[in-house]
C-alpha cells in the first residue's frame, strides 16, 4: 500500500511537475507577448500624443485663419457693395457723358456757324469796364496796360480837366486821382453802347458815375458824372484803348440817391451835435475834461464880456486851461440851466446857425449860437451865494475835421457874456425874489366864547380850531372873533434851508388871522387866569415819513402872495403810516413841506394784540401800534386817525406806562341799540393799552400831571352825528365833538373805554316834486336803516 501511495504520488508530482512546466511554458509566451505588446502600445501613445500636439497646433491655426476669414470676408462684402455703388454712379456718370457730349457737339455745330470776328466788340466793352475798375481799385498797372502807346484823354469838366498823352495820363491825370481820393465807387447809368467803325475799331459810350472820398476830407462825398466816348483798337490781335473823350461834372449824392441827404447837412449835424454836446456838458455840469473833449489840443477859449467874478476874461489855450475854466464852472455852480439860440435883428428866435465849407483838401465849419441862455444857480461858500445868474452868451464855435481821429474838433470858441435880470426871461417866475403865491384858501369866523371848535380843509391839510381859541394881538388886544385861514400856496424862488440841502421844497401852508400873516399874533386861552398858547391842530394825510417842514417868516402878505422872508427853525411833527399831525402852531405864520431823500421819522411799529368783548360790545376789528408815549405818535385805523401826543404816560392801577401797544378796537354798531337820543349807531371802537379796555386807566401829561387827551380824527358821515361814551349800563354820557364836512374830532378822549357814534336813521317815502330850478326826492322804506 505504502508502495501504491508512493508511486501515487509520484504519479502526481510527475503530473505536477508536467503541468508546472506547461504553465511556465505558457507564461513566458504570454509575458513575452504581454511585453511585446506593452512596447507596441509605448510607441503608438508616444505617435498619439505626437499627433495629439500637431492636432491642437493646427486646431490654433485653423482659429486664427478662421478669424482672418470672418475680416476678409467683411472687407470683401464693403468692397462689392462699394464697387456695386461705383458700379451704379459709373452708369450715371456714362449716361451724363453722353448728354454733355451732345451739348458739346450741338455747341461747336453752333460755334461752327458763328463769324470769329462777332467776340470783338465784346472784348472791346471788357477793355472799357476793365479800365474803368483799375481807376476804381487806384492802381495804374490796372489801367495803364489797356492804354495803347498813342493813347490820348481829353478830359472835359470834373475831375482835373486838360489833355493827357500816355505818359501825362499816367503821371499827372491818374496821379491825382489816386492821390486825392481814397474810396471810389463807379458804375454805368446804362449799358455801354457799342459801335464797330471799322474791323478793328469801336467805338464805345456810356455814363459813368464815380463815387470818391477825398484822403484829406473823407467826409466830403463826391459823386463824379462823366459821358465818355472811348475808341478801342485791335492792335496785333490785342484791343486797346487809343482815344478818351471824358466830360465830367460834379453832382450830389442826392442827385443819383434819392432821399440822400446832402454832404453839408450831414457834417452840419454833426458839427451841431457836438456843440449841443459841449453846452448839455455845460449845462449837466461834467467835469471839465468832459466838456472840453471835442477841443483841438491847441484849441482856445475866448472869454469876454460880463462874467461871475470867479471868471476872468481872456484867452485860454489848450485843452487842459479849458478844462481848467469848465472846472470853475462846475465848481461855482450847484446847478445850471441852458438853452441855445439865435436871435434875428427883428428878435425872433432860430435855432443855432452852422456853416460847413468841405473841399477835396480840408473841412471847416462854424456854430453861431448869439443867444446862449445860462441860468446858474450859485453854490454855497462861492461868492454872491445864493445868486443865480442869468447869462446871455453869444457864442461862435469854429471847427476844423481830424482825419486822423475821424472827428470834427473845436480849435476856437468865442464867448461874449451878457448878465440880465432873470425876470426878463421867466416873466411870470421870480428866480431870486421868494414869493409864494395862494392857491387855496378856507376861511371861518371864530367866536372864541362860544365853546365851539372848528375844523378847516384845503387839499390833504385839514386844521382843528379848539375851542375857547382867541387871538392875541402885539399890543396886548385879545380878539374873541376873528377871521381864521387856512391858506396853501405855491413856491417861487424857494430852494432848499440853508443848513439842510438835501431837502426839497415842496408848497407851503400858513395860518392868517383877518388875513395877517405874521408871528406878531398868537392862538391863546386862558387857562386858571392865564393866557397860555392853545395851538389849532394840523392833520396831513398822503404825507410819507420823509416829508417835514420849516417856519418861515419875515416877509408880506398881501392876500394873493406872500413876498419875501426866509427860513427860521425846523418844525416837529408826529407820524403815522401816510399820516403826519402837528400840535405845536400857534402863531400865523408860514410853513413849507420839505422831502428829504430818506425818512425823517420812524412811524409807530405795528403789532399783534387779542381783545375781547367790552361791556357787551363784540370786536370786529383792531389795529394795534407799539407806542413810545414821551415822544408820541399817530395811530392810523381805517378811517380813523389818533395822534398820541408827546409826554403821554398811562396811569394803571398796576403803575405807569410810558411804552405801550395802543389800539383802536372796533364793534359791531348793532350791539349798541338804539341812542338815547333816538339815534341809530354808525360806528362803535374804543382804545385798549395792552388789549385792556377799561375805565380804571387814563393818559396823563407826564409834565403837567393833567389829562393828555388823545386826538381823535374821524372821516365819517357827520351829518346831525353825535359821539357817546358807553360802559356797562350802556349810554353813559354824550362827548364833546367837532363836526366838519365829512369829518368828526374829539379832543378829550383821554381814558381807553368805548364810544359809539350816532347819526339819526333817515326813512324815504316815494315823493317827487320838480320845479324849473331845482328838484328834491323823498323815499319812505321799512329796509335797514339808512345813514348818509
Amino acid at each position: 500500500m505504502a508502495d501504491m501511495k508512493t508511486i501515487a504520488f509520484s504519479i502526481v508530482a510527475v503530473v505536477l511537475i508536467v503541468i508546472a512546466a506547461v504553465g511556465f511554458y505558457e507564461y513566458s509566451v504570454a509575458n513575452s507577448r504581454y511585453i511585446n505588446a506593452y512596447n507596441e502600445y509605448q510607441s503608438e501613445n508616444s505617435q498619439y500624443m505626437a499627433l495629439q500636439g500637431n492636432y491642437t497646433k493646427l486646431n490654433q491655426t485653423y482659429s486664427q485663419l478662421a478669424s482672418q476669414y470672418k475680416v476678409l470676408e467683411g472687407m470683401y462684402n464693403a468692397v462689392l457693395a462699394e464697387a456695386q455703388n461705383n458700379y451704379t454712379l459709373y452708369k450715371q456718370a456714362e449716361t451724363n457723358y453722353s448728354y454733355y457730349k451732345t451739348l458739346y457737339e450741338q455747341m461747336l455745330q453752333q460755334i461752327s456757324k458763328l463769324n470769329i470776328s462777332g467776340y470783338k466788340p465784346g472784348a472791346a466793352l471788357s477793355t472799357v469796364l476793365q479800365f474803368y475798375d483799375g481807376i476804381a481799385i487806384e492802381s495804374p498797372s490796372d489801367v495803364v496796360p489797356l492804354l495803347a502807346t498813342n493813347f490820348t484823354a481829353y478830359i472835359m469838366g470834373q475831375p482835373f480837366a486838360g489833355t493827357y498823352n500816355l505818359t501825362k495820363f499816367n503821371t499827372t491825370w491818374l496821379a491825382n486821382f489816386f492821390g486825392t481820393y481814397e474810396t471810389v465807387y463807379f458804375y454805368t447809368t446804362a449799358l455801354p453802347t457799342v459801335t464797330q467803325i471799322n474791323g478793328n475799331t469801336f467805338n464805345v459810350t456810356d455814363v459813368v458815375q464815380y463815387f470818391v472820398a477825398p484822403t484829406a476830407d473823407p467826409v466830403y462825398l463826391q459823386v463824379f458824372n462823366a459821358s465818355n466816348t472811348i475808341i478801342v483798337q485791335y492792335i496785333h490781335g490785342v484791343p486797346e484803348i487809343t482815344e478818351l473823350m471824358w466830360k465830367g461834372n460834379e453832382v450830389p449824392p442826392s442827385t443819383v440817391i434819392a432821399g440822400y441827404p446832402s454832404q453839408h447837412s450831414i457834417q452840419a449835424n454833426q458839427v451841431l451835435d457836438e456843440f449841443l454836446s459841449q453846452m448839455n456838458a455845460l449845462g449837466a455840469e461834467f467835469p471839465g475834461n468832459t466838456i472840453a473833449k471835442n477841443f483841438a489840443p491847441n484849441a482856445q477859449l475866448v472869454l469876454i464880456g460880463q462874467l461871475p467874478p470867479v471868471f476872468k476874461a481872456g484867452t485860454y489855450t489848450g485843452v487842459s486851461s479849458i478844462a481848467n475854466v469848465f472846472n470853475t464852472w462846475d465848481q461855482y455852480f450847484i446847478f445850471a440851466l441852458t438853452y441855445v439860440q439865435n436871435l434875428l435883428p427883428n428878435g425872433t428866435a432860430i435855432p443855432p446857425t452852422v456853416k460847413v465849407y468841405l473841399s477835396p483838401s480840408n473841412a471847416t465849419a462854424e456854430v453861431i449860437a448869439n443867444d446862449t441862455v445860462f441860468y446858474g444857480f450859485v453854490n454855497q461858500g462861492e461868492p454872491n451865494f445864493p445868486m443865480i445868474y442869468d447869462l446871455h452868451v453869444a457864442i461862435t464855435a469854429y471847427f476844423v475835421y481830424n482825419t486822423t481821429t475821424a472827428s470834427w474838433q473845436i480849435t476856437k470858441e468865442v464867448w461874449n457874456s451878457t448878465e440880465v435880470n432873470a425876470l426878463s426871461d421867466t416873466i411870470y417866475y421870480n428866480l431870486n425874489e421868494p414869493i409864494m403865491k395862494v392857491n387855496g384858501e378856507e376861511t371861518v369866523t371864530v367866536n372864541a366864547t362860544s365853546g365851539q371848535g372848528y375844523t378847516l380843509q384845503v387839499g390833504n391839510i385839514i386844521v382843528i380850531v379848539k375851542p375857547n381859541t382867541y387871538a392875541a394881538l402885539a399890543n396886548g388886544t385879545m380878539l374873541s372873533v376873528y377871521n381864521f385861514s387856512l391858506v396853501t400856496f405855491s413856491l417861487e424862488a424857494i430852494y432848499s434851508p440853508p443848513t439842510a440841502l438835501n431837502l426839497t421844497p415842496l408848497y407851503a401852508f400858513a395860518f392868517a388871522v383877518n388875513n395877517q400873516i405874521t408871528p406878531g399874533i398868537s392862538l391863546v386861552t386862558m387857562s386858571n387866569g392865564k393866557v397860555v398858547a392853545q395851538p389849532p391842530i394840523t392833520v396831513v394825510w398822503g404825507a410819507p415819513s420823509t416829508w417835514t417842514s420849516w417856519t418861515w417868516f419875515g416877509g408880506t402878505f398881501n392876500g394873493t402872495a406872500y413876498i419875501g422872508g426866509s427860513y427860521k427853525f425846523v418844525d416837529h411833527w408826529l407820524y403815522g403810516n401816510g399820516v403826519m399831525i402837528n400840535t405845536q402852531f400857534f402863531k400865523p405864520v408860514i410853513w413849507i413841506f420839505e422831502s428829504a431823500p430818506t425818512p425823517v421819522a420812524q412811524t409807530p411799529k405795528p403789532v399783534q394784540v387779542s381783545v375781547g368783548s367790552a361791556y357787551g360790545l363784540t370786536p370786529v376789528n383792531v389795529y394795534s401800534y407799539e407806542i413810545n408815549g414821551t415822544q408820541g405818535g399817530v395811530a392810523v385805523a381805517g378811517n380813523m386817525i389818533v395822534a398820541i401826543q408827546p409826554n403821554t404816560k398811562i396811569v394803571t392801577p398796576n403803575g405807569n406806562l410810558t411804552i405801550f401797544n395802543f389800539s383802536v378796537v372796533f364793534y359791531n354798531p348793532a350791539n349798541g341799540g338804539t341812542a338815547p337820543n333816538g339815534q341809530v349807531p354808525i360806528l362803535a371802537f374804543a382804545y385798549a393799552i395792552n388789549g385792556n379796555v377799561t375805565f380804571s386807566y387814563s393818559s396823563i401829561n407826564s409834565v403837567t400831571g393833567l389829562a393828555n387827551p388823545f386826538i381823535t380824527v374821524i372821516f365819517t358821515p357827520s351829518q346831525n352825528v353825535s359821539m357817546w361814551t358807553w360802559g356797562a349800563k350802556g349810554y353813559i354820557f354824550k362827548d364833546p365833538i367837532i363836526v366838519g364836512n365829512g369829518v368828526v374830532v374829539n379832543l378829550t378822549f383821554f381814558k381807553p373805554v368805548p364810544w359809539i357814534l350816532t347819526a339819526p336813521e333817515i326813512s324815504y317815502s316815494s315823493s317827487t316834486s320838480m320845479s324849473s330850478s331845482s328838484s328834491s326826492t323823498t323815499t319812505t322804506s321799512t329796509s335797514t336803516p339808512y345813514w348818509g
